[in-house]
């Protein structure tokens, strides 16, 4: 018996057939979002951090604080108010510096004598004002210095026989009460107690040297003077022009003397291309222009 062959058969789609079905598109998105969002929520897990609350906020700041107390409702602590300072506990002003709470000149030398203890008419010039000046200054911490206004003169013996200092007096320009005068000069004899004159060049024997301190008025600093541009020189040096003319103050300074060549001088400063030097024996100062005496 023979079988009859069956080939394969061919379904044509109906129209409407390659169309996706909504229906089963909307269940299947229905269920996914159902997965994706409410069950996370029903279950109580979270996908992602919310955002906090005030009241969490609060409390994470107050943990977060280390100078929030126990017992704390969570609010921030208010920083500490300032404390007011009282008037003593404040910075006082500062004093002022001994150069400021009084002037003084450079030094003048009246007299000098020789080992013999004879007068002579002319004295050499000693470079004594770098070891007497900080003594000098040294009296602002006197007590009888302070709130003091006026001027004292002081002069200071030079003996070089025995290397010290024999004796500290007060010069007549003083204007000062004697009372405080001499309770100022009793604390520069204590000063120049112990300066020694061993390094000091001299020709004489004994120098007497007078210097003129001025007290300021309270609240009233010294101000800078011309000089104040003026800066350490020392040595010496001889006239070289045929006159050189020597001022009071650098370039337009009244002219004070007038100096011959081959005379020599002390220098003792600079401002710029002027000198200063000290010209005679007893100690004059003014300023002469560089090239005057070779430098």
């Amino acid at each position: 018996m023979t079988q009859d062959r069956i080939g394969p058969s061919v379904h044509v789609p109906k129209p409407g057939d390659d169309q996706p079905r909504l229906v089963r598109v909307a269940v299947i998105t229905a269920i996914g979002f159902a997965v994706g969002v409410i069950w996370p929520k029903v279950a109580g897990m979270k996908l992602v951090p919310s955002v906090p609350s005030e009241a969490e906020g609060a409390a994470s700041a107050a943990s977060a604080d280390p100078q929030s107390a126990p017992g704390d409702t969570g609010a921030p602590a208010a920083p500490p108010a300032a404390k007011a300072q009282p008037a003593s506990a404040q910075a006082p002003e500062s004093a002022p510096t001994p150069e400021e709470a009084f002037k003084i000149s450079e030094p003048k030398i009246t007299s000098c004598r020789d080992a013999k203890g004879a007068r002579r008419e002319r004295c050499d010039a000693i470079e004594i004002d770098a070891a007497a000046r900080p003594k000098i200054l040294a009296l602002s911490a006197c007590p009888a210095a302070k709130d003091l206004q006026g001027t004292l003169s002081l002069g200071i013996e030079l003996d070089f026989a025995s290397g010290k200092i024999s004796d500290v007096m007060k010069g007549k320009s003083t204007s000062l009460p004697d009372a405080t005068a001499d309770a100022l000069i009793a604390c520069a004899k204590r000063e120049f107690m112990t300066l020694s004159l061993s390094d000091i060049q001299h020709e004489q024997s004994r120098y007497t040297v007078f210097y003129i301190a001025e007290f300021l008025p309270p609240g009233k600093a010294a101000t800078p003077d011309a000089g104040a541009s003026v800066t350490p020189a020392s040595g010496h040096a001889t006239v070289g022009w045929e006159v050189a003319i020597v001022r009071d103050q650098p370039k337009d300074g009244e002219i004070v003397a007038r100096l011959m060549r081959g005379t020599k001088v002390v220098v003792t400063g600079r401002d710029g291309d002027w000198y200063r030097v000290k010209y005679d024996a007893k100690g004059a100062e003014g300023w002469v222009f560089r090239t005057a005496i070779g430098m």
